[in-house]
This record gives C-alpha cells, structure tokens and sequence, in this order.
C-alpha cells in the first residue's frame, strides 16, 4: 500500500501575501482593461507608450510571481519582495516629487507593496519557501545512495 503524506499547510502570512498580490493583478488587468481604448494615442506619445510597457511589466510579472507562488521557490519569496520594495520606493519617490505629503502617502500603492514586503519577511515564510529547497536536495541525496 502507498503511504499518504498530508501537503503542508501555507502559513496565513504567505497566504496572506499571495492574496494581496493576486487583488494588485487584479487591479493592474483592470487598469490595462480600462487603458485599452486609448492603444492608438500610445504610439503617437512616447510617455504613455512607457507607462503603458511599465503596466504590462508589472502585470506580466505580478502574474508570473503569483503562478510560481506554489513552488515554495526561495527565489519566488526574494522576487516578489524585492519586485514590491521598488513598488513602494517608486510610491513614496513620486508622491514626494508630486509635492503632495500628509494622508497621500497612505494609499493602496504603497500599503498593499509593503504588506507583501512585511508578510514574506516573517520566519514562518522563510521556513515555507525554503522547504522546497530542502525537499529537492533530500530527493537527490536519496537518489544518489
């Protein structure tokens, strides 16, 4: 007979995390939804042909860090943090630029990034990303012998 291991649960941190990166894609496709009728001005103007690259970078790359989510990858883990510190640099950086201080730098641009930033820096989401590692070395050790 074959032994059933039960699958490791996902600390509420990491799960916590994924959902407010998934609610970013969310919002990131809505944004794109909403810029698509204006495509044809994109390429007349360089500056909304730039925003409009940076957009699909972050949707392109928001997705893939949440698809990837499952594989307990440490370098997952070290993306999306990295991949949201410069998202919340890049907030406080224009807000400051903007002029506009006070209750302006409280927004979800820069409290869902550093959300994410504080839940994958916990040890319960290091001891979950790093046990993918751990599982493939144990396997080729174990193959090796």
């Amino acid at each position: 007979m074959t032994e059933v291991i039960p699958a490791e649960r996902m600390p509420a941190t990491v799960r916590a995390a994924r959902v407010i990166m998934t609610l970013q894609l969310g919002f990131s496709l809505f944004l794109s939804a909403l810029l698509l009728p204006s495509a044809p001005a994109v390429f007349s103007h360089p500056v909304l042909l730039v925003a409009l690259l940076q957009l699909l970078f972050v949707v392109v790359l928001t997705g893939w860090l949440v698809f990837r989510w499952s594989s307990r990858r440490k370098w997952v883990r070290w993306c999306a943090i990295a991949f949201e510190a410069v998202a919340v640099g890049s907030n406080l950086i224009l807000t400051i630029i903007d002029g506009e201080r006070g209750w302006r730098l409280i927004d979800l641009g820069t409290i869902l990034p550093l959300a994410i930033v504080i839940t994958l820096l916990t040890p319960a989401a290091a001891r979950w990303f790093n046990r993918a590692d751990h599982e493939v070395m144990g396997t080729r050790s174990s193959a090796m012998n």
